[in-house]
């Protein structure tokens, strides 16, 4: 497996010189899955939404190499630096990844929805890996009802527990093990490197990221801010589509309006 299976899809070409925004999906995402925020979206915006190797029914051969290697594959294919990396759940934490290692493909600033922090004085314990595979396993099950949207109150509910099965069964242990793997190694993440503006935005009802761990996130690099949507669950970014994409606006707002060096205001 190498680059090729990484692909770029244009949602919007927007006008020229317009700001880019790049999407990033997570787990057994889809970058389709951006459709809904990017509709709230400035439609001169240039929009562009990435197909990553770990999208839904893929083989995990891609785990043989770094995920951020994988990210900054496609950040090589839109031949341009994004004004925001917009990236969710394991796409956020392969953004993190290069954010880290100052990797100036990145871009001007980022949105990293729902991302997966351990703090460095949790031991990974036995406890710990039950816990996240629970919560693995319910979140398979929601980003099934997710993409499903208005249409899974119209379906019988033994029609969508047979989707969250698929859907499970698809991802497998070996999708949990990946998950699982970076989220123990996030706690040596480099974190204050990051001094791009920066949003950590979470979900007050996703258990992916307690408060706690995600002030530490966003206090741990100096570029970052922390968001919270009360009533958010681990997909708000497709249930909350207006309010993520105002989010998003507001990055886009700030970096454009930022001096360069030497520039006056």
């Amino acid at each position: 497996m190498n680059g090729s299976a990484v692909k770029a899809h244009t949602i919007s070409p927007g006008r020229p010189g317009a700001p880019l925004v790049l999407f990033a999906h997570g787990m057994e995402g889809h970058w389709k899955s951006w459709t809904p925020l990017a509709a709230h979206l400035d439609q001169g915006y240039r929009v562009v939404s990435l197909e990553l190797p770990w999208k839904a029914g893929n083989d995990f051969r891609w785990r043989n190499r770094s995920f951020g290697k994988w990210l900054g594959d496609g950040l090589d294919m839109v031949g341009a630096t994004p004004d925001v990396l917009v990236a969710h759940s394991f796409g956020a934490n392969a953004a993190l990844d290069l954010m880290c290692g100052l990797d100036p493909r990145v871009g001007s600033s980022v949105a990293l929805f729902c991302p997966f922090y351990r703090l460095p004085r949790f031991e990974v314990t036995w406890r710990m890996f039950e816990r996240s595979r629970e919560t693995f396993t319910a979140h398979v099950g929601e980003g099934v009802r997710a993409r499903l949207g208005k249409r899974a109150a119209t379906l019988d509910p033994e029609v969508v527990d047979g989707m969250v099965k698929i859907a499970l069964n698809r991802a497998g242990p070996l999708g949990f093990a990946a998950v699982f793997d970076r989220y123990a190694a996030s706690a040596d993440l480099q974190l204050g490197n990051v001094e791009i503006p920066t949003k950590v935005l979470v979900g007050g009802m996703d258990p992916t990221l307690p408060a706690e761990s995600a002030r530490a996130l966003a206090d741990g690099m100096p570029g970052a801010t922390l968001h919270t949507l009360d009533r958010g669950d681990h997909f708000f970014h497709v249930r909350y589509a207006r309010y993520a994409a105002a989010e998003v606006t507001g990055l886009v707002e700030d970096v454009r309006t930022i001096p360069k060096v030497g520039e006056l205001r």
